[in-house]
């Protein structure tokens, strides 16, 4: 892991990682919320997934996911959270969590 993160240091420039920071630290300040009726979704949501997969399903999932979608409405210019916002983030954490498995059986290290 540390191999790959210094790999991918020095081929991102330095000054592009520091706009991405920026960036980011910019899209924390905007006012953002998420409705009723979603709020409502991503609960049924977590619930099912808790459900499917207990072991491996933590409320620390929850909030990385909602951290992405934040991110992910912020950038579009959205202010809300929105059904298709948070579907897709969902789906960026689940590959996320996929390509961290690939990397523990390649590795055959267990995280």
């Amino acid at each position: 892991m540390e191999e790959y993160m210094n790999s991918l240091l020095t081929a991102v420039l330095p000054s592009m990682l520091n706009k991405f920071r920026i960036y980011l630290s910019l899209l924390r300040l905007l006012d953002y919320s998420i409705s009723d009726e979603v709020t409502k979704a991503v609960e049924e949501d977590f619930v099912e997934m808790r459900k499917n997969d207990p072991e491996s399903v933590t409320a620390d999932d929850l909030h990385k996911t909602l951290l992405v979608a934040r991110f992910l409405s912020l950038s579009a210019g959205q202010t809300t959270l929105s059904r298709e916002r948070w579907l897709r983030a969902k789906q960026l954490e689940a590959l996320r969590k996929a390509r961290l498995q690939q990397q523990k059986c390649v590795n055959g290290n267990e995280l």
